[in-house]
């Protein structure tokens, strides 16, 4: 699967949260809901900056070999639903192909892509939330943070 080397724009950065969700809206009171589908993808519009003719030929030779010659995933490293990027297995959406801005040699494109959520472990989640929880996460979190990083390294010595 290929990867593709272009870094997005975080002006351009658009994602819709896909969650699998079947919603329905009742006259009063909370909607019931459930879960609709496993997998749900994420959209997101996302703009790049094409700055130099060997990235707008990159990006043309991309686009064509992933839209019309073949349409297939990708890899692109994106930050969505974490707080680090991470790599994304990525779908161009049909038709979503615009160009922003086009001010001399700079050309700034914009496109909307599927992608598939990362996993994630529920423990790890759970945990997150307990922690936030306990009503003082940033203590809780500097009192870890010093156990990994200080304690545990004087306590192994030069094992």
């Amino acid at each position: 699967m290929n990867s593709f080397a272009l870094c997005p724009l975080q002006r351009g950065h658009n994602p819709q949260f896909g969650n699998g969700m079947l919603e329905q809206e009742l006259m009063g009171g909370f909607a019931r809901q459930s879960i609709r589908f496993v997998n749900p993808v994420h959209v997101c519009t996302e703009s790049v900056l094409l700055d130099t003719a060997a990235k707008q030929q990159y990006f043309w030779a991309f686009w064509r070999s992933h839209t019309a010659k073949n349409p297939r995933p990708f890899m692109w490293r994106l930050k969505i639903d974490d707080v680090t990027s991470a790599d994304y297995e990525c779908q161009f959406v049909a038709d979503s192909l615009q160009e922003q801005e086009r001010s001399g040699k700079l050309v700034t494109v914009s496109f909307a892509v599927r992608c598939r959520p990362s996993r994630t472990n529920n423990t790890f989640d759970d945990t997150i939330i307990e922690v936030w929880e306990s009503k003082n996460p940033v203590r809780l979190l500097a009192l870890l943070e010093r156990l990994v990083n200080v304690e545990m390294p004087e306590a192994l010595g030069d094992i």
